[in-house]
């Protein structure tokens, strides 16, 4: 079975199991918290692979992992986990998660970075021009990326928009280096 498909099943049935028990809002961002340190080569995935460690103490990682006041739906989700080998796959399971339940709360994710750190006023005009396109509710990341070294980079349900000045600069390069094959 496709790891990525048992991963969004594993996903589907903790989102419906926390609403269920009401927990859903609350378990949102600290899934979101999971994917981040469970990423792929991440030390925190090698701790929970590890197979010398005493699988109780892996359990209690991830759910330490996960803060202070984890969701019984967390716990018990973790415990699942853990009893059917799966553990690799944890953080694919949390990032499957925050984008399912996105999806059934009509939240549209979207990633901006910037040559320079932004002031409140302009994120508020970016995020109202997404409602205003998008519709529904915005959640925008922002990070600073110097090497842009002006505008933005902005991306929107797998759109890009490049507004950035070395964005440019690369589509002037690849056009001089078109028209130069061409006269070669």
């Amino acid at each position: 079975m496709n790891e990525s498909l048992l991963a969004r099943r594993y996903a589907k049935a903790l989102l419906a199991y926390s609403q269920e028990l009401g927990e859903a809002e609350a378990l949102y961002p600290i899934m979101k918290h999971l994917g981040q340190r469970l990423r792929p080569q991440s030390h925190e995935r090698d701790v929970i692979g590890n197979p010398v460690i005493a699988e109780e103490l892996r359990e209690e990682f991830v759910v330490a992992l996960a803060g202070n006041e984890a969701p019984t739906s967390l716990e018990r989700f973790v415990k699942l986990v853990f009893d059917h080998n799966r553990e690799s796959l944890l953080g694919e399971m949390a990032r499957s998660f925050v984008r399912l339940y996105r999806t059934a709360r009509g939240i549209t994710y979207a990633r901006l970075e910037s040559a320079h750190p932004l002031d409140e006023q302009t994120r508020e005009k970016i995020v109202a021009l997404i409602v205003a396109h998008c519709g529904g509710e915005v959640e925008l990341d922002t990070s600073v990326r110097e090497s842009l070294i002006g505008g933005f980079v902005l991306r929107v349900d797998g759109r890009q928009l490049d507004g950035s000045v070395a964005g440019r600069l690369e589509r002037i390069r690849r056009h001089f280096a078109e028209k130069n094959r061409s006269i070669v």
